[in-house]
């Protein structure tokens, strides 16, 4: 899941993001099959889905979409949407992209959808396909593998398979190279100073950090059932909070304190931090973009107010501290000790904004006021996920979280308030 700024046109408008004509040449098939290694970065992600419908919608025939499927998943290994994993390693086999492409589609179970079934939805979806496409009577429903790519793909997968418009320009000039080192290289090498900066910021926190320690309660860290609620902000409560959040704090951050006190009010007892998904193109050189997992959550205090965590949000953006982090992360992977058998008990909320959805709008739906609803792991078992996507001028908010920890009607009581009243919400 990505955070983009809302004064940008979303994932539609990223680098190479158009749509190429229908009928567009691929690459050829045949030859022998590609294969490599997963990443260390996409490991990070093993085990977690992320599911999407869409609704309501003009589902197109199936034999539509397994051509749009095969179209795509023709583009080689470096497109990503053509591979196929087996345990730690993916491979690419051009000659069985026929048969590959009707695997990836397939009918859409009642039991499925809707808030209660999509979080279920892995469970019919292969688990050595990157993705899979399900179609329902007034709704369709994509499974990506995690592994395979973040929002960004999640976002392009769907378009290209069921706008109709032929394939976005992404996956046919698809660059898998490791795209850290050129934003190390455009964020750190060219602005020296950033590091300077970032290191003063964070030795400030860490002495801040041991003056404030406090112990709180725990609860055992072993998951429970992935659950989710959704609803939808009209266009002009949305329109209400931009302009509220414009020239003073940024709006994923608004999101996140709006979304703090919609907890609170319900009962559900909140961390004083959260996180937020920060998509790290934004560190890439102009013209260069990557299909591969490049997000990363970045930590956010609710200390001192609104205004004093957007100032320090603004700051950590501009140095580049979700790059750091990322780049330390994996550095120190093999040494990281195993996951923790306790989480505190009190709720962290972690907000992923994906922006303006441009590249969905045109997708066959059925009215003026389209639904999508999105499932995906939060990083905790106290994790509640609030992911927002913008789609014809509404926003759409699924919150993700696990049933054995917070109570269903709870959060959507909280999911409600959020989207009836944010502005009220708000300090």
């Amino acid at each position: 899941m990505v955070l983009q700024e809302q004064a940008e046109a979303g994932a539609a408008d990223a680098p190479g993001a158009g749509v190429s004509p229908a009928g567009s040449s691929s690459p050829p098939a045949g030859g022998d099959a590609a294969s490599g290694r997963v990443l260390r970065r996409d490991r990070l992600a093993a085990g977690v889905r992320i599911s999407v419908e869409l609704e309501p919608l003009i589902v197109p025939d199936r034999a539509v979409v397994v051509e749009a499927v095969r179209t795509l998943i023709g583009h080689g290994p470096s497109a990503r949407a053509g591979r196929v994993f087996d345990r730690d390693s993916w491979r690419y086999q051009p000659d069985e992209l026929d048969r590959q492409a009707e695997r990836m589609v397939k009918e859409l179970p009642l039991h499925l959808t809707g808030d209660a079934g999509l979080p279920q939805l892995r469970q019919a979806a292969d688990p050595d396909l990157p993705f899979t496409v399900f179609l329902g009577e007034d709704r369709a429903s994509l499974c990506i593998d995690h592994r395979i790519g973040d929002g960004f793909l999640g976002v392009m997968l769907t378009a290209g398979v069921l706008a109709g418009k032929g394939v976005p320009s992404v996956f046919r000039s698809a660059d898998d190279r490791d795209p850290l080192p050129d934003a190390l290289r455009a964020t750190f090498w060219r602005s020296p100073g950033r590091v300077r900066e970032l290191l003063r910021a964070r030795l400030g926190e860490r002495l801040s950090e041991r003056s404030a320690t406090t112990a709180t309660p725990t609860v055992d860290a072993q998951r429970g059932s992935l659950d989710l609620v959704t609803a939808a902000m009209s266009s002009d409560t949305f329109r209400e909070l931009a302009a509220w959040s414009r020239g003073r704090v940024h709006p994923a951050l608004a999101m996140m304190f709006a979304l703090r006190s919609a907890l609170e009010r319900v009962g559900i007892p909140v961390l004083d931090e959260g996180s937020i998904l920060v998509d790290l193109r934004r560190y890439l050189p102009s013209g260069r973009s990557t299909l591969g997992n490049f997000v990363v959550g970045q930590p956010l205090s609710v200390a001192g107010g609104i205004d004093a965590a957007d100032a320090r949000f603004s700051r950590d953006l501009r140095v580049g501290r979700p790059l750091a982090a990322l780049t330390v992360g994996l550095v120190a992977q093999p040494w990281r000790r195993s996951s923790p058998r306790l989480v505190p008990a009190s709720a962290h909320p972690i907000v992923s904004d994906m922006g303006f959805l441009r590249a969905l709008d045109v997708l066959p739906w059925a009215t003026d006021t389209p639904t999508i609803r999105v499932s995906v792991d939060p990083a905790a078992r106290n994790g509640i996920t609030a992911l927002t996507a913008v789609l014809h001028r509404r926003m759409n908010v699924s919150m993700s979280f696990d049933a054995s920890m917070f109570a269903r009607s709870s959060v959507e009581e909280a999911c409600d308030l959020l989207c009836r009243d944010p502005k009220g919400l708000l300090p």
